[in-house]
């Protein structure tokens, strides 16, 4: 009997008591990386680092913004490896062109998601007169829909649709998170953190001190593998105040003109802050673009950002300084590089891709526009995976196993079998009537 209820409190302390702090010792990289603020997780020299800045868009994707898209990234804007920049969309339904969606894709950049219908799941903030608050059906069908349309729609094969951020940023009670591990998605970007402190992507294997978070829900469960890219409150020189985004007027001075010059300053002075050496340690730059916002004021804000790209990609004194998808840089976070060794870096190479704009969307998606037969949209769906059978399926044992062995399940194992030898041995001899 003794025996017994030994053998069950060594599985409740294995099952509910194992280290709930994550230490280098058991959270290992590719699948597992500790959260730290201000700090190189790195084991190398901050000099030695990369600085990524990694533009997001999200908004309303379709023809009105398409001429401020190919102006930001323009394939004259080279990283120092001399591969065109490259940026990441987080698609919506409403108001999308699936055809500029697709072509956003065959010029290397990446279709990330945010759900169908772009309404307020957790708040009423744009006051939606049938707003209600989202139940863990809504929050599924929302993200399961959406990826739908763009795979039927964008002719995008899932496997390619890897990171979600939440509509508005609005995270409720972590719902998001459960369906982005079950639907096998590899990141998150919704985590909004104070401007003191700049977090590096993380993954959520483990409780996670939320103190610092703006729009953070209390910690639920862990989600192995799952990456974190946060987003951090931008603030102005000398201000008091910090605000949620670049789109955010806030923290702006209110006795001076929004004028190009200022939004160009009120960029640099967010860039310096993260790639310095003694604050951010070039923590990633995380810049969300509303496409409505870019839209509403083109010249100015549109003036404001290209100069922003064309100084850091021009300077020699930024070589260091990589505009890249939140893809692309995910690689490096699981795989870190120093700066010399970048050039060669595999996610990050452009031998023999084409880049060009030269089409413009229609203003109906292009399922409206004709019914294409099964034949054709079989053979479009298998270009667009591009032969890669063998990669895919490496891609897949790797992920398993990044999964297991970094998990320290052998580990675990072989301190409870020890324990066990021990405690049968101890009641063997102390508590065995002989």
């Amino acid at each position: 009997m003794l025996f017994l209820q030994f053998f069950w409190f060594l599985i409740f302390s294995f099952t509910f008591c194992r280290s709930e702090i994550c230490t280098a010792e058991n959270c290992l990289l590719p699948s597992c990386q500790c959260p730290v603020s201000n700090a190189n997780p790195t084991t190398f020299d901050v000099i030695e680092l990369p600085q990524f800045v990694l533009l997001t868009f999200v908004g309303n994707l379709n023809k009105n913004v398409l001429d401020p898209i190919r102006s930001i990234l323009n394939t004259t804007y080279r990283n120092p490896n001399k591969c065109p920049i490259s940026s990441t969309f987080f698609i919506h339904d409403l108001h999308t062109e699936y055809c500029l969606v697709q072509r956003l894709f065959d010029n290397h950049h990446e279709i990330a998601m945010t759900a169908s219908s772009n309404k307020c799941p957790l708040t009423n903030c744009y006051n939606e007169n049938d707003w209600v608050r989202w139940t863990n059906e809504d929050w599924q069908h929302e993200i399961e829909q959406q990826r739908i349309n763009i795979v039927h729609q964008a002719q995008i094969d899932q496997s390619h649709i890897k990171g979600f951020r939440v509509p508005h940023l609005q995270i409720d009670q972590n719902r998001h998170l459960d369906l982005l591990q079950k639907f096998q998605f590899h990141y998150d970007s919704s985590m909004l953190f104070k401007a003191s402190k700049l977090m590096w992507p993380f993954t959520l294997n483990y409780p996670v001190n939320f103190t610092n978070c703006v729009n953070c829900d209390t910690w639920a469960k862990p989600y192995e593998a799952l990456w974190q890219f946060p987003l951090h409150e931008w603030n102005y020189p000398k201000a008091n105040t910090s605000c949620r985004a670049l789109s955010d007027s806030s923290c702006l001075p209110t006795d001076k003109p929004h004028t190009a010059d200022l939004l160009y300053n009120f960029l640099m002075h967010n860039f310096r802050r993260h790639s310095s050496l003694s604050i951010g340690r070039r923590a990633p730059f995380n810049i969300q673009i509303d496409l409505t916002w870019l839209s509403q004021n083109k010249q100015t804000r549109l003036q404001a950002l290209i100069r922003f790209i064309e100084f850091i990609t021009k300077s020699p004194d930024h070589r260091y300084v990589y505009f890249v998808s939140i893809e692309k840089a995910l690689e490096w976070f699981k795989y870190p590089r120093v700066l010399n060794e970048m050039r060669d870096f595999w996610p990050f190479n452009c031998n023999d891709k084409i880049y060009g704009y030269n089409s413009v969307c229609s203003g109906t998606n292009s399922n409206d526009d004709e019914q294409e037969d099964k034949e054709e949209i079989s053979r479009i769906e298998s270009l667009k995976s591009g032969n890669k059978t063998n990669q895919t399926e490496t891609e897949n044992i790797d992920r398993q196993a990044e999964k297991l062995f970094p998990s320290g399940i052998a580990i675990h194992a072989t301190w409870i079998f020890v324990v066990l030898i021990i405690g049968v041995y101890i009641y063997d001899k102390y508590f065995t009537k002989k």
